[in-house]
């Protein structure tokens, strides 16, 4: 893959260059690779289940207090 028609220009600070040059160097990457996969991950279309997956199960609610809401919380397959 080609990296080379582009070439966009990214003002930080420091803490944040160093913090990149370290994590690339670690990886064995460029600072350039590494910011690219970040991107990549960033603008990523992935499908809702996948972005909040992690989030499933951790609403705590109180009782419900209708009985459509009673229903539903005992079929919820969750629980």
């Amino acid at each position: 893959m080609s990296y080379m028609s582009t070439t966009l220009t990214v003002r930080t600070d420091d803490r944040l260059r160093k913090a990149l040059e370290s994590r690339a160097a670690d990886l064995g990457q460029t600072v350039s690779e590494l910011v690219r996969e970040v991107l990549e991950e960033a603008v990523a279309e992935r499908p809702l289940a996948l972005k909040t997956g992690h989030l499933k199960g951790r609403l705590q609610l109180d009782e419900p207090m209708d009985s459509w809401s009673r229903e539903l919380a005992e079929h919820n397959w969750r629980d």
